[in-house]
This record gives C-alpha cells, structure tokens and sequence, in this order.
C-alpha cells in the first residue's frame, strides 16, 4: 500500500478544514439559512485556531503547575497515552523531579495548527528556569509538540484534549 503524498498545500487544507469541522462552522447553523462570506469564515478559522492554540498552550502551563505542586500523577497524565508519550514509566517521571524544587515556564508563541490523519498538532516553544532543592537554577529552551484527536465518531473527550506528544528541550546554561 502506498501512503498518500501530503505537501504543505494539502496539510495547511486539512487544517482549516478540520478547523471548521472544530467549530461548527455550516450554513445550516446560521440563522435563517444565510452563509458565510469568505471573509467571515477565514476569520472564524483564525480564531478557532487561536482558540485551540490557547488550549494546547494551557496544558504546558497546567503541567508545570502540577510538577511545582509536586502533582506528578497529573503532569504525567498530560503527555499522551496516559503518560506513554514522556518515554518513562510513572515512577521513572516523577523520580526525575526529586531534585526540582521549582520550575518557571514562559510559553512562546504556537506554530500553525497543522492537521494529519485524524488528528491535530502545534508546536509551542518555551524557556525553562528550573530552581533545584539546593538553590542552583537551570535554564533550558526548546519546543513540545501537543497532539489532540479530531472530533471524530468514536473519539472520546480525552482523545479530544490536547496532549504533551513529544519534546525536545535542552540545557542552554
């Protein structure tokens, strides 16, 4: 079998389309039957994106929020997969917080939401102070890339909750 090609035209068609699908967006829905000019609905699928785009941005800030509060069980259940997606079982996440005592995430600005087989993706980039129990800070940078479900038949609201996919962050002092 062959994969379908996607290139940037298509992924950025799906995006918007799937942004649309998100937000309902129908002439059935309007009142009285009218439709939706052009320039309505690019502005409706710029701020679905930016909606979702807030959304995927709150799941960073709730998991640094839960790893401050020493909440590891709710940090860990951030990265999808029930926690999977971090690459470490439970224990193995929360022992590599024991030296932590604080973190202070600043949240960049979203890359475009982009759309792939039934689910979305956005990139977020973020700078990381880590205070550890000695007093000693760490600065780290780099990205996560959060991943949610379309509102798809069968998908369930947790499927359809932005997740913590991957990251890649590094030491920069």
């Amino acid at each position: 079998m062959i994969a379908p090609k996607f290139n940037k035209i298509n992924l950025i068609l799906l995006s918007v389309s799937s942004l649309v699908i998100l937000l309902g967006i129908s002439a059935n829905l309007i009142p009285g039957g009218s439709s939706l000019s052009p320039k309505t609905l690019a502005q409706n699928v710029r701020d679905g994106e930016a909606l979702e785009q807030q959304k995927a941005a709150q799941v960073i800030r709730h998991y640094y929020d839960a790893i401050n509060r020493k909440d590891y069980r709710s940090a860990y259940a951030d990265w999808a997969g029930e926690g999977s997606a971090s690459g470490k079982s439970f224990e193995q996440f929360s022992r590599g917080f024991a030296n932590t005592a604080s973190v202070k995430v600043n949240i960049g600005k979203p890359d475009s939401i982009n759309g792939a087989v039934g689910s979305l993706y956005v990139t977020i980039p973020v700078t990381l102070t880590a205070t550890n129990v000695n007093g000693t800070t760490q600065r780290f940078t780099g990205i996560y890339t959060l991943k949610r479900i379309n509102d798809v038949p069968g998908s369930t609201p947790e499927q359809r909750r932005w997740h913590l996919y991957s990251a890649r962050i590094i030491l920069v002092n």
